[in-house]
């Protein structure tokens, strides 16, 4: 592989840097324009009815849902939380799922909503309990999240992520991508300067906050290295990690007074800001560029990657990666050594590369999946 200019690394890391505020401030206006409302709900409150050829659920108006008219008593349902419903009853999301298909058989979806019906009206869920309910979470007339009465609201997407954009402004970082989905979004700043980690590797070294409003993933502040050249990324250590678990909501938490809600906030935030300036410091940026240059020299037989491989990617992609290393001219990948026997030998650090490769073009979901998958090769003992 030839050696690529430190300029070219310097030059793509520049072009992106000019670009990333657009991003982060069209993540912030998405955040902040979504409405959540929050509702306790008994279990048999819940009817699921199909409409438009899909299951929906009505709520029954004897529990005080507070609805505004009589088209708001009835939520459809986001993929996100109708798995999560199943999950509550153990109805198993390969029946769900071919329930959930309308396919001009119009039993199919009736079946699911007397099942769903079925289970939550005669589950006991809390031993001892005659009033158990779950938190549902609805944004317009969706259903996005159905939770435990134990979800933290207040580990919130909006204030956290103000405290993130905050701090990483502080430090000096920059920021160069915003992903969103329905259900989760991660924020990755860098600091603007290129290192070398290795003879013709350039690295940038930042960091990432994750966060999600409906159990799609816990608030993490991660360290993340991104490769200008190549234009792939990978999540290092984790310094917050928080899942959204909190005391017991009871009716009179919903509307939780400001002080309350600001202190658990601030609180939160200040923890943000030091695990920012924590993970951006010269320390910190040094033990990740040797984390790098210490995978380049771990060399790893391919069996023993296959099988490591085998437990985070699909047997196509595992395929996709032997093609990879056995024909170096496709992608741009790390060189790889030869064994004894002239077979191809892979690094950690070549792993880590063709797994962020493969991220490239996956959904928002699954990239963040393999972009931490990619992190956990660099943190191997050599």
């Amino acid at each position: 592989m030839t050696l690529l200019p430190y300029s070219l690394a310097q030059d793509r890391a520049n072009a992106r840097f000019a670009s990333g505020e657009q991003q982060q401030n069209k993540l912030l206006e998405q955040i902040a324009s979504m409405v959540i409302r929050d509702k306790l709900v008994a279990p048999r409150a819940m009817n699921f009815i199909v409409r438009e050829k899909d299951v929906a659920l009505r709520y029954s108006t004897q529990v005080g849902m507070n609805m505004r008219s009589s088209d708001d008593q009835v939520v459809t349902l986001h993929r996100h939380a109708l798995g999560q419903l199943a999950g509550k009853v153990e109805l198993p999301i390969t029946f769900l799922n071919k329930l959930n298909t309308f396919t001009g058989e119009e039993w199919r979806p009736e079946l699911l909503a007397h099942n769903l019906n079925t289970l939550f009206h005669n589950t006991a869920f809390e031993r001892g309990s005659e009033n158990p309910r779950f938190l549902h979470r609805i944004v317009g007339t969706e259903l996005r999240g159905f939770l435990s009465r134990r979800f933290n609201r207040h580990l919130a997407s909006l204030p956290l992520l103000r405290a993130f954009v905050e701090s990483v402004r502080q430090a000096e970082a920059i920021p160069i991508e915003a992903t969103t989905t329905d259900l989760r979004w991660t924020l990755k700043c860098y600091l603007p300067m290129v290192f070398e980690a290795f003879a013709g590797q350039y690295i940038c070294v930042g960091v990432a906050e994750s966060n999600s409003d409906f159990g799609a993933g816990k608030l993490s502040i991660t360290q993340t290295i991104w490769d200008p050249c190549r234009d792939t990324k990978t999540v290092l250590d984790e310094s917050i990690s928080r899942v959204h678990l909190g005391s017991v909501l009871e009716d009179s938490d919903i509307e939780v007074s400001d002080d309350t809600a600001v202190k658990e906030v601030e609180a939160q935030a200040g923890a943000i800001r030091d695990a920012v300036k924590q993970l951006l410091a010269p320390e910190a940026v040094n033990k990740a560029l040797m984390a790098i240059k210490l995978a380049h020299e771990a060399e790893i037989p391919w069996h023993q990657l296959k099988s490591q491989l085998a437990r985070i990617l699909y047997d196509k992609e595992v395929a996709t990666v032997e093609t990879l290393l056995n024909s170096p001219d496709i992608m741009d990948l790390p060189p790889v050594g030869r064994d004894s026997k002239g077979d191809p030998l892979p690094t950690r650090w070549w792993a880590s590369t063709v797994i962020t490769a493969l991220a490239k073009n996956e959904s928002d979901e699954r990239k963040m999946e393999l972009q931490q998958h990619a992190g956990k090769f660099l943190s191997m003992e050599k």
